[in-house]
């Protein structure tokens, strides 16, 4: 399939990194330190060491047999599956998928009248909080046509999991690997203020007279006092996250389990267990379900 890359993607990828509000597993983001510091400090950051994504596999399924999406036609009844991989960021990159671009291919694939239902094959640990209300929105519309839409998982994990949570039904799909949880909210940013001045640069911020709370979360935080924004960005967010993973796992979800809204994560089984997914299989056997649920008559 095409790619629907924005033109800017670079600026959509520093400012996500610069001022991104994300949901993500905590040794993902450590783990991208030193990543970060080469994209904000290389000059030819976008031209070095990046294995570029020109297309994004889509495929479709009818009877065990694999097509690639572009090639169904208008007969048949297909089970279409998109790519949910990697840190899940709002716009696409030459390296990565942009949730903008996934969501705009399921509400293309949705709206055929040959597919039955789609299949989000999932495995991310999290990613920016914007990344996660396309997908929302395009599951949704997937609903609202009657289609059955299935996540198959093998991490899925924060903004990860919210997406699959929306889904009608989850597939894990191992018990080695399998990670399910880390629910919560985090706030990264680099601070490069101390870098700049030693090279000789100095900072001036100056706010009018009836501007006093302009940015004044963010100016304590640059002053090591997190609570204000904690109480106005991460805990609401945390909340509305929290509520949005009860609200669509029901009764299904053990709300008793120690951590399981808190930040927590699961493997495979246990994952089962608590009701973070509703049971271990291939993504063939997500596949066969929800082209079943497509059959199945409507309440």
């Amino acid at each position: 399939m095409q790619r629907k890359i924005e033109a800017n993607w670079q600026h959509h990828l520093i400012d996500a990194i610069l001022r991104g509000q994300f949901m993500l597993r905590p040794e993902l983001a450590m783990g991208m330190g030193p990543q970060i510091q080469g994209i904000v400090n290389s000059n030819n950051v976008f031209q070095n060491n990046f294995q570029t994504l020109d297309n994004i596999s889509i495929m479709a399924y009818e009877d065990d047999e694999e097509h690639n999406a572009e090639d169904i036609g208008d007969e048949g009844s297909k089970v279409i599956v998109l790519p949910v991989k990697g840190t899940m960021l709002k716009y696409g990159t030459l390296c990565t998928y942009g949730m903008v671009e996934i969501a705009s291919y399921i509400k293309y694939f949705a709206s055929k009248e040959n597919v039955s239902a789609i299949v989000l094959d999932i495995d991310s640990g999290g990613g920016a909080v914007n990344a996660v209300p396309p997908l929302l929105d395009a599951i949704q519309f997937v609903k609202s046509l009657g289609k059955p839409i299935v996540a198959h998982c093998d991490a899925a994990c924060s903004a990860a999991y919210w997406v699959a949570s929306a889904c009608d039904h989850i597939y894990c799909n191992n018990d080695v690997s399998s990670i399910f949880g880390s629910i919560g909210v985090m706030l990264s940013f680099l601070d490069m203020i101390p870098y700049y001045e030693k090279q000789g640069a100095k900072f001036h911020e100056i706010y009018a007279d009836p501007s006093g709370d302009k940015n004044l979360a963010f100016q304590k935080v640059m002053k090591g006092d997190y609570a204000q924004i904690r109480e106005e960005m991460l805990n609401p967010m945390a909340l509305k996250f929290q509520n949005a993973v009860k609200a669509n796992r029901g009764n299904a979800l053990v709300l008793d389990t120690p951590g399981i809204l808190s930040g927590a994560t699961y493997a495979g089984e246990q994952s089962v267990r608590i009701g973070l997914a509703d049971k271990i299989g291939t993504l063939k056997d997500a596949i066969d379900y929800a082209s079943v649920q497509s059959w199945a008559p409507k309440n």
